[in-house]
């Protein structure tokens, strides 16, 4: 197994596993909250046996490349013992510190290049960033692919920060497209153009707010829609039906190309949901395909289904109506959850998590008290940290949040734990607590009221 050209400085760290128990099929970009730090230091910092941390390789706020761990074994990187036996690992410097955590031009360009070098020299055409934790590890990479995964999943950390965390798309969409460049995606189908801003990140929670604000919706309704986008398909356009991936033999970017390339001819009638609604019905599905045709835009273009998800809510008349009204997340949830989606389950439990995903796009894009619950408990504000059937997973958040210096209690709230950071009369005070704890890593976090 070879390892990188574009190394200038090499220090092995004692800090990993030899050899990596498992192929490698992974690529984790951390940032070393360290600014302006050259990748020199970073890897003469592995040295240390006392560190118990390593990376495969560091890159320098110059772009500079050093390496600290050979491909052949596993860094201690990510927390995660599997991941790690699974990934090439990079440390990326910052430019400015938080709280975005950004990164130069030249690191950057840097990281690229040599992802691109990884995947030429370990037989990879294809990267591949799926943005959900729970599709990502689940996800079995096939031998020339690389999935891309984060620190973030993996421990309570907001590794690796706002601003790289944003560009992990762009990031697989320029590895991508420079391994195709090369003549490197031969074995596997080219990504069509229009398919490139439909690979999830965080921008596509902005998108989806402003278009739905701009059609007249306030912001009760549009946080509640959003809520059930989340948990439909994680606000990916190109979200196909987790249990069909197999059954059919496609991922949700493979299924997208064949489907827009004409290769898989099924897509009405296979009953796989798709989307951001995870259109299922093959009439609903005939629709949409052929919307997409008529614009000449893939599938899983995020804008057409932006466009085709308000026309077909526009055939709901009492939904609309109850949306145009609503003064709650929760009455808004609720009326497209059981006039729109109608899934199977539309138990209290699905109630609890599509308002609380959608209190989470409230909270980060209205700046607005939620009015059902401010009356209600006279504007004390709590700050909310996830909430859990099985206690001991609540147990578990309640100690991470103490080893970041976070005090946390547990609720019972009907059949779920919920923990509770703090209770505040002043907004403000929440907010700022609900900031520490998200750049923590927790993105789960969000302020409630009652």
């Amino acid at each position: 197994m070879s390892n990188s050209s574009l190394v200038t400085y090499t220090r092995l760290s004692p800090n990993c596993y030899k050899p990596r128990k498992y192929p490698i099929s992974r690529f984790t970009i951390h940032h070393m909250a360290w600014v302006q730090c050259t990748s020199k230091k970073c890897a003469d910092s592995f040295a240390s046996p006392s560190r118990s941390a390593s990376a495969t390789y560091c890159i320098g706020y110059d772009g500079d490349i050093s390496q600290s761990v050979k491909e052949e074994n596993a860094p201690w990187t990510s927390s995660n013992y599997d991941n790690d036996n699974r990934a090439i690992t990079f440390e990326v410097a910052n430019s400015k510190g938080g709280p975005n955590w950004e990164v130069s031009d030249k690191s950057y360009k840097a990281l690229i290049n040599l992802m691109v070098d990884c995947c030429k020299r370990n037989g990879k055409t294809k990267v591949i960033w799926l943005g959900d934790k729970e599709k990502s590890l689940a996800y079995k990479p096939k031998d020339n692919e690389m999935l891309m995964t984060v620190h973030r999943w993996f421990s309570a950390t907001a590794c690796p920060g706002p601003y790289l965390m944003s560009k992990m798309g762009d990031i697989a969409n320029k590895v991508n497209a420079q391994l195709q460049k090369a003549g490197d995606s031969s074995q596997s189908t080219p990504e069509p153009t229009e398919t490139k801003e439909t690979v999830e990140d965080d921008s596509n929670e902005k998108k989806i707010w402003d278009f739905l604000k701009s059609k007249g919706l306030n912001d009760f309704a549009v946080a509640g829609i959003m809520g059930n986008l989340r948990a439909e398909s994680a606000l990916s356009p190109i979200n196909l039906q987790n249990s069909f991936e197999k059954k059919l033999g496609y991922n949700d970017i493979t299924y997208t190309q064949a489907v827009d390339n004409g290769i898989y001819n099924n897509f009405v009638h296979d009953g796989a949901g798709y989307g951001l609604a995870q259109w299922t019905y093959y009439s609903r599905k005939q629709n949409l395909l052929v919307y997409a045709r008529n614009r000449k835009v893939s599938i899983g273009d995020l804008q057409m289904q932006l466009e085709f998800l308000w026309k077909e809510m526009q055939n709901y008349s009492t939904m609309m109506s109850e949306l145009k009204s609503a003064n709650t997340i929760r009455d808004a949830s609720n009326s497209f959850l059981f006039r729109f989606e109608r899934p199977a389950n539309q138990g209290a439990g699905v109630q609890d998590a599509r308002t609380n995903y959608g209190l989470v796009y409230y909270n980060k894009f209205s700046h607005k008290v939620p009015a059902e619950t401010a009356k209600e408990t006279k504007k004390l504000y709590k700050v909310q940290v996830g909430a859990f059937k099985e206690k001991a997973n609540a147990e578990k958040r309640v100690k991470y949040l103490a080893d970041i210096g976070i005090k946390a209690i547990i609720k019972k709230a009907g059949s779920y734990n919920k923990v509770q950071a703090g209770t505040f009369s002043k907004k403000s005070n929440a907010e700022a607590l609900l900031t520490k704890i998200q750049n923590a890593g927790f993105e789960d976090a969000y302020i409630t009221y009652g």
